[in-house]
C-alpha cells in the first residue's frame, strides 16, 4: 500500500516539527537533524515521538546519500537541500 501523496504536505517530525525525508522502499521517515527514524505500516506513518528510533552514524550517512541520489521524498514542501544542510549543521 502506498502513502497518500497529500500526506507529504502535512507530515512533520513530532519532536522538532520540521520536514522529514521519506525513503519509500524502506517505509521510513527520517529526521536527519535528530537522527531519528519513524516507520510507516500499511500506509500509516507512525509519527509519534515515542515511536522514533535512534539511527547509527552509518545509517545516517546511508539515508542522506540515498536522499541526495534522488531516492527520497521530502515532507512539508521543503527542499531536499534545506533538509540535508540542516542535518550537517547539527553536531
Amino acid at each position: 500500500m502506498k502513502l497518500d501523496p497529500a500526506l507529504f504536505d502535512l507530515l512533520a517530525c513530532p519532536i522538532d516539527k520540521q520536514a522529514l525525508l521519506y525513503l519509500d522502499d524502506l517505509w521510513l521517515f527520517y529526521n536527519p537533524r535528530l537522527r531519528r527514524a519513524y516507520h510507516a505500516e500499511d500506509g500509516i506513518p507512525a509519527l509519534l515521538a515515542q515511536e522514533g528510533a535512534p539511527v547509527t552514524d552509518e545509517n545516517h550517512d546511508l539515508y542522506l546519500r540515498r536522499a541526495v541520489e534522488g531516492n527520497a521524498r521530502v515532507t512539508l514542501r521543503a527542499s531536499l537541500a534545506e533538509v540535508v544542510q540542516s542535518a550537517q549543521r547539527v553536531p
